[in-house]
């Protein structure tokens, strides 16, 4: 596009002289010959002028400067860019952040435009134009220009989306994520400034969810946090001892998306005080939500037995927190999240299960496989033995892999006992449990059994809450993979709990 068909077009806009004045003050200190080398770099036209033996005033060649790079994709940022490595964040290149923020998205005034900016200058997220790029990939949208390598650029860059419908502005929703994960001091007042300038109404519990969500999976009576906490323990294939483990953590906090955090390769030795400092870190940095945290293990059928419900807290002044006495601590199943296959008849049950169209729960071993199988289906299963030991006699006794069965069936609640066999008086509270409470609600109910059991005097339920594992696993909530493939490959996003 030429200079006069850019004078002619819609896109074309006469620069501003507060614009100007701002600029022209930042390149006073410049002598000829570093004006020389700014033209030349990002300059066209203006290029010729510097080089002519003519003098030209400093104004004039900034003006033609600043015409040009007008019309290229990425603005004025680079050239902002630049001058901040040479003159570093003085308050005159404050003052041309905001100018040029102010000129570029008419969204806020320069003053607003230089309170967020100020906010930005501490914010320090490792390897920030790729945790960017990950951002927009979550939104359906393209990668970022080249210049957004800085806090301020990555913003200005935001603010220049629009809106998906029914859904916030993207530079409020990229605010809020980087006062979760970045490492600067100031995350309050970064989510603060959000909720003081979105313009929008209160954030919608359905904003992030997947557009196949169906109302019915949405009811206030099934539980489904909105701030929460997915660890994933694979075992790796490739090591040479048995107990070394990939884990990999996924963390949302509403209204905001579902991000990625960093892999760790760890021994299953490990796994309890890496997921404590994970805790930890967490409920430091969203102490300003005032929400519960609730934690859901994604594991394999093998480590089903590990008592993750138990595992404990970082102690404070010597008293020490059980995780799930203090959060909603519920299991998924890592085999049937890798098989595809059984996706269907999951979401079906699961569909079923909120929609209060479930039929009754299956009870092993007296229930049969022709109730598991039948209509109205089943979607809460109780199993007679943990998985573990009955995966480990299946074959050699010819038994029923109930927990297998359950999960094949597509049931998405399975309840046992930690010990092993379930005993008779373990039923039969079960049993009275689910007869009195809505299944639905489940994960809040066994939180509450195990508060109570850790009470010395505590009677009602007291075996329930001692010794059940609880699978609630949601269909829709499902771990989001990574950006560019479908490996376990580390992200650098954020290494929590470091």
């Amino acid at each position: 596009m030429t200079q006069a068909e850019a004078e002619i077009g819609e896109e074309w806009r006469e620069l501003p002289r507060y614009l100007v004045d701002v600029l022209d003050e930042v390149c006073a200190s410049l002598d000829a010959a570093a004006l020389r080398q700014v033209v030349r770099r990002f300059g066209g036209r203006s290029r010729v002028a510097v080089e002519s033996t003519e003098p030209v005033a400093r104004r004039v060649v900034l003006v033609q400067l600043m015409e040009e790079m007008c019309l290229q994709e990425e603005g004025l940022a680079p050239l902002v860019r630049h001058l901040e490595l040479r003159e570093g964040n003085t308050k005159g290149i404050q003052r041309l952040k905001a100018s040029v923020a102010a000129w570029e998205v008419e969204l806020f005034a320069a003053e607003e435009w230089n309170e967020i900016f100020n906010l930005l200058d501490e914010v320090h997220v490792p390897d920030l134009r790729r945790w960017y790029a990950d951002f927009l990939h979550c939104r359906g949208r393209s990668g970022p220009p080249v210049h957004c390598t800085e806090p301020w650029s990555v913003f200005l860059h935001s603010a220049t989306l629009n809106a998906r419908p029914q859904q916030g502005l993207p530079c409020f929703e990229l605010l809020r994520q980087l006062a979760l994960i970045s490492d600067g001091g100031r995350h309050f007042a970064l989510a603060d400034w959000a909720d003081t300038h979105d313009p929008a109404p209160e954030p919608s519990e359905t904003l992030y969810e997947p557009a196949e969500k169906t109302a019915a999976t949405l009811r206030t009576d099934v539980w489904s946090p909105t701030s929460y906490l997915v660890i994933r323990l694979r075992p790796m294939l490739d090591s040479g001892r048995d107990t070394d483990i990939l884990l990999s953590h996924w963390w949302r906090v509403h209204p905001g998306e579902q991000q990625r955090g960093g892999d760790r390769r760890i021994s299953l030795e490990q796994a309890e005080k890496t997921v404590r400092a994970l805790i930890h870190n967490a409920e430091s940095e969203w102490a300003y939500l005032r929400a519960d945290i609730a934690v859901e293990f994604v594991l394999p059928h093998a480590l089903m037995d590990l008592r993750v419900e138990r595992w404990r807290k970082t102690a404070f002044q010597g008293v020490g927190g059980v995780l799930g006495e203090d959060h909603h601590v519920v299991l998924r199943s890592l085999d049937r999240h890798d098989r595809r296959d059984l996706h269907g008849r999951w979401g079906s049950r699961w569909r079923a299960f909120t929609e209060g169209n479930a039929g009754r729960v299956h009870w092993f071993p007296e229930d049969g496989r022709a109730h598991l199988l039948s209509e109205p289906p089943p979607a809460v299963v109780v199993l007679s033995e943990a998985p573990g030991s009955a995966q480990e006699d299946a074959w050699a006794h010819r038994r029923t892999d109930e927990f297998g069965e359950a999960l094949r069936a597509g049931a998405p609640i399975v309840l046992w006992d930690r010990r092993g066999l379930a005993d008779t008086a373990f039923r039969e509270e079960l049993r009275d449990l689910l007869e009195r409470h809505d299944a639905r609600a489940l994960p809040g109910v066994v939180k509450a059994l195990r508060i109570a059991a850790a009470d010395r005097d505590a009677e009602a339920n007291a075996v329930v809450g001692r010794h059940v594992a609880l699978l609630w696993d949601d269909p829709d909530r499902m771990p989001v993979g990574p950006a560019r493939s479908g490996e376990d490959a580390a992200r650098t996003v954020v290494e929590e709990g470091q």
